[in-house]
This record gives C-alpha cells, sequence and structure tokens, in this order.
C-alpha cells in the first residue's frame, strides 16, 4: 500500500488516541488497540472486506509465535515464588557475596529473581530481604533497595523469558539466545548505572536511615541466612537455578549451534528441538516442579499451572492485540515512509526503537506494555531502519523503564513494600533510578549496533 504525509498523521493520531483512551479514559490496553487497530485501518483507507483479516491475521501470528512461551516461563516463576525458590537464588547470592558487599549482593538478587519473576511480585518477595540487611548492617535503606530495584527492573524488562522481552522478541523475530546474551550484558549496565545513583554520597546523605528493625520480617537469621517466611523447608539451590539456567542454555546452545555449525549438519534438527523455547521452558517447569518436595500433588500442581494462565493472559493478549495493530501499520506502507523521513532528518536508527519506547513508557506506566507495543510500532519501520532484530528488541527494553513514576504500579508497589516510603523518596529512588539505568543500557545497545547486525 502506498503511504504518504497523510498516512504519516493517521499514525499519529492512532498512537495518540492508545495513549490517551488508556490513561485518560482507563480502557483497557487489549481492547484500546484491537479498536485503534480497526479504526487505523478504516483510515489508511482498507479495503472494507480486508479490515478484519489483517487485525485477525497480526493477532493470531503473533499469539501463535509467543504464547505458550509466555504460559511456561510465567509458570516457572509463580513456582519459583511460592516454594520460596526465589529466596533461595538470594541466600546463595549473599552467601557468595558476603555482608560486606550488600548493594552488590541486593543488586544480584534482583537481576536473578526477576528474570523469571514479575518485578512486582519480586519487589515484595526481596524488600523483606532488603530492609533486613539494611537494619543489620547500618546500611542505609535507600542504597540496598536502589541496588534491588535496579536490577529487577533491567532483566525485567531485558531478560527472555521475562514475557515482555519475549513478547518483543518474537514480533521482531529476534533471536532468542542472542538476545539473552547480550540482554545480559545490557541489564547488567543498566544495574550496575542505577545502583551508583542509589548508593551515591548525595542518596545516602539525603536519606541517611537504615531500615527499622521492628518493621522487618524475618526473613535473616544472625548468620544473614534466608529463613522461610511460612516456615516451610526452602528447596534446594541447585534446583532454583537449574530451573532457570537449563532453559537458557538450551535456548542459547540452539541459538549459537545454528551460526556456528555446516548448515547440513544431521545435528542441527535435534539441536532446534531441544533448544526450541517451548520445549526448553518446559524443561523449566519440570525442575521448578521438584522444588514442591513434599508439597507437590496434582491439586498443588493444578493450582499453580491456574496462576500461570491467569498472570499471563493479560501479557498474551496484549500481544496479540499490539500485533494486530502492528500488521495494520505494516500493510498501511507507513513504515517505509516513515523511514525515509527518519534517514534524511540524520538521527541515528538506533534511537528510534528506543524513543518510541520511552515515550511509552513514561505515558503509560508498563514496561510491558511499552514492550509490546514499542515492538509493533516498530515491526513496520524494521527495513527502512536496517537494524538487527535483537537490537531493535534491546533498544525498545532500554527505553521501555525510562523515569517510571506515579502512573506505573511498580512504583506504588516498592514505596508500600517498604513502610510507606516517602513520595519524594520514591521519586529519586525509582523515578530517577531507573532513568539512570535506562540510559546507561541504552549507550551498551548503541555500542552492541555499532558491530552486531543480525
Amino acid at each position: 500500500m502506498e503511504a504518504g504525509f497523510s498516512s504519516l498523521i493517521i499514525m499519529v493520531a492512532c498512537l495518540i488516541a492508545l495513549i490517551v483512551m488508556i490513561m485518560k479514559f482507563k480502557i483497557h490496553p487489549v481492547f484500546t488497540l484491537i479498536i485503534v487497530a480497526v479504526v487505523g485501518a478504516l483510515g489508511f483507507g482498507f479495503p472494507i472486506e480486508e479490515v478484519f483479516s489483517v487485525v485477525t491475521g497480526g493477532f493470531g501470528s503473533t499469539i501463535g509465535n509467543i504464547g505458550i512461551v509466555i504460559i511456561l516461563g510465567t509458570a516457572i516463576g509463580v513456582i519459583l515464588e511460592d516454594t520460596g525458590g526465589a529466596l533461595v537464588l538470594a541466600n546463595t547470592i549473599l552467601k557468595f557475596v558476603g555482608k560486606k558487599n550488600s548493594k552488590l549482593a541486593m543488586g544480584l538478587s534482583g537481576y536473578l529473581v526477576s528474570i523469571p519473576v514479575f518485578s512486582d511480585s519480586a519487589i515484595v518477595i526481596m524488600s523483606p530481604v532488603a530492609r533486613a540487611l539494611s537494619a543489620r548492617s547500618g546500611v542505609p535503606l535507600v542504597a540496598l533497595l536502589g541496588a534491588l530495584n535496579a536490577g529487577i527492573m533491567a532483566t525485567h524488562t531485558m531478560v527472555p523469558p521475562t514475557p515482555g522481552p519475549l513478547a518483543a522478541a518474537g514480533t521482531l523475530g529476534a533471536d532468542l539466545g542472542l538476545l539473552i546474551i547480550l540482554g545480559l550484558v545490557t541489564s547488567a549496565a543498566y544495574t550496575a548505572a542505577a545502583t551508583m545513583w542509589c548508593g551515591s554520597k548525595y542518596m545516602t546523605n539525603k536519606y541517611p536511615e537504615p531500615a527499622k528493625v521492628a518493621g522487618v520480617e524475618a526473613a535473616l537469621d544472625d548468620e544473614f541466612t534466608l529463613t522461610s517466611p511460612d516456615g516451610q523447608p526452602l528447596p534446594s539451590a541447585f534446583l532454583a537455578f537449574s530451573s532457570i539456567l537449563v532453559p537458557v542454555i538450551l535456548i542459547c546452545v540452539n541459538s549459537f549451534g545454528s551460526l556456528l555449525m555446516d548448515p547440513g549438519s544431521p545435528i542441527l534438527p535435534y539441536l532446534g528441538f531441544i533448544g526450541h523455547p517451548i520445549f526448553a521452558l518446559f524443561m523449566g517447569v519440570i525442575i521448578a516442579l521438584m522444588m514442591g518436595g513434599d508439597r507437590l500433588t496434582l491439586d498443588q500442581c493444578y493450582k499453580w499451572f491456574d496462576d500461570s494462565v491467569d498472570r499471563s493472559g493479560f501479557i498474551i493478549l496484549a500481544t496479540g492485540a499490539a500485533g494486530a495493530f502492528g500488521a495494520v501499520l505494516k500493510a498501511s506502507g507507513v513504515g517505509t515512509y516513515l523511514g525515509n523521513l527518519i534517514a534524511q532528518t540524520g538521527l541515528s536508527a538506533i534511537f528510534v526503537p528506543y524513543l518510541v519506547s520511552l515515550l511509552l513508557s513514561v505515558s503509560n506506566g508498563s514496561a510491558t506494555v511499552s514492550l509490546i507495543t514499542g515492538s509493533a510500532i516498530i515491526l513496520p519501520l524494521m527495513p527502512s531502519l536496517g537494524l538487527s532484530p535483537v537490537i531493535a528488541t534491546l533498544a525498545i527494553a532500554a527505553g521501555s523503564s525510562f523515569f517510571y513514576h506515579a502512573n506505573a504500579s511498580h512504583f506504588w508497589v516498592v514505596l508500600k513494600a517498604n513502610d510507606d516510603l516517602p513520595m519524594s523518596e520514591g521519586y529519586e529512588l525509582v523515578s530517577v533510578g531507573t532513568a539512570i539505568g535506562s540510559l546507561a543500557a541504552m549507550v551498551v545497545v548503541f555500542i552492541m549496533s555499532l558491530f552486531i547486525h543480525v
């Protein structure tokens, strides 16, 4: 379809309508995306008989790519959370790093726990650990909580099988194995930068108080060893780590095997099978179930899987709806037209997905929605931008948590989970911290874009 300036106006109007409907009128993002997709298709001048075929085609193909994978990834997180496996991950890191390096310990804990566990849940699970460590070591709470939140937000937005980056990767066709490896590197930069800000002299002098002992749950014993909050025995560290690392290793082996081995090798089909995200994450679920121990009954399994479907339902449907909107934009031809305009401005292509995601993040307050919607908007621009799908996904991910503020549920979860921190402290800890982390991550993505083109 031939696009012109009028198509660009229609696309901008669609994006404004999307933001206003979600923010102002509180219409559910799934319904908003579908409405905007249908109205946008009519505005672009699609033949009336093709409107719904384009919308449903985009919806179905997107869900087909990532639906099962998101459910399986969510299941691993649900089981880790409920069995205490997430606490075991933190416990192992605390023992390895030591209480003298408490900021590093909390940053690494958040970095690892948030790969399978949703960010809000990770904050609720890990905040008692940060407060206990602060109270007993005398380190200002703002430094430890900032490090924890930095690690959580970094991998939550950049490392599959977290649903947001997984959905964006599916939309743009990014290689998951390469995305995981580069996402871990980019997340490390995000975590380090935001941790340095929250542990800076400015922050610790302004907010020098350690956590109050009275408000600390018994999450740590005198040896700084984590204990189960409900009295249940904690699962083994081997199982907790394996539930995350085995899927990651399988996916990466497949990705790098495809790059390094002869295309005619008889081993490649087998690598493709065991390294397929569905098989890899299914293995992660099986390992996670072993953490149930004596609690592992059919009823308990049903509860975990039911919770997984509930949690992943919104993400899958929102991804499908964003795919419908993206299909409309792609079919309209506006991506090619906009790409040509961007080329004339001289703006580096790598900053386009970052800025789109950044604006979505600041306006709607959800990294997941920003990743899903941002990837749908960028999809039709990909041929003109000339970016690697992995790099484009990382740029969107880097912008998706920029300046988390009062319109984000995560902002309030951080405050509420820590004895109702003052809002002013929340803005400096969460909002400024995520902005600094986002910018640091984008610097790394920009450097990567100079060398990676696959």
